[in-house]
């Protein structure tokens, strides 16, 4: 766990010895794994499934092709929905 868990961060943070800004940077980087996680997820969830609807010990070229479109097109559209939401936030801050 890191040290902004449920155990350590919270009393880091009642006793002083973090900063805000560095509580802030323990956060940002506490979403960025929780967001590359959320993804490799939803990859194997989505993808995996349509493309290797029957596992076997091995994939076919054919199957590796087409897991590579899919994972590529997915990490594509996940970009710019992440792109599109910083930006939307940040035009609601100002």
């Amino acid at each position: 766990m890191s040290s902004f868990g449920i155990n350590g961060g919270l009393n880091s943070l009642n006793d002083g010895s973090l900063t805000k800004e560095k509580a802030m940077e323990q956060i940002r980087n506490e979403m960025a794994v929780a967001n590359a996680q959320e993804l490799i997820s939803s990859i194997n969830k989505n993808c995996f499934k349509l493309c290797i609807p029957n596992p076997g010990s091995s994939l076919s070229k054919s199957d590796q092709d087409m897991l590579g479109r899919c994972v590529d097109k997915y990490l594509s559209a996940w970009d710019t929905v992440s792109r599109t939401y910083v930006t939307r936030i940040q035009e609601g801050k100002h």
